[in-house]
């Protein structure tokens, strides 16, 4: 088995949650994004997700107003979901072979979210 890990940053912005509350005004933060795969087959070329490829799809949401990027309540754990969704999407949907796939969100201050299926 292998285990490919890809860590971006992301700087964007949100407001989230109910009126009142802190996050309710809009806010930025240095998001950083994890990213690991677990596999069990090797491409023609022995590779497997390829990292940069990852990265551009996290890079994507940098220097964004995420209210305006994330068609849901903009989240840490929606944006944790929508990035799993996309990477499963646009990189992961040709393999054939065993995969497991986990996206940490990282919002500051020791906070992060993990999603996976």
């Amino acid at each position: 088995m292998y285990q490919s890990h890809v860590e971006a940053e992301v700087a964007a912005a949100h407001s989230n949650g109910p009126e009142g509350q802190k996050c309710y005004t809009m806010h930025g933060h240095d998001w950083l994004i994890e990213v690991t795969i677990e596999y069990e087959d090797l491409d023609d070329y022995g590779w497997g997700p390829g990292f940069g490829e990852i990265k551009s799809i996290i890079r994507k949401y940098d220097h964004k107003n995420l209210n305006e990027e994330v068609l849901v309540a903009p989240s840490a754990e929606n944006l944790a979901r929508i990035l799993y969704d996309e990477i499963v999407q646009n990189l992961l949907f040709e393999r054939t072979d065993a995969w497991t796939l986990a996206v940490k969100v990282h919002e500051g201050g020791g906070n992060w979210v993990e999603f996976t299926r």
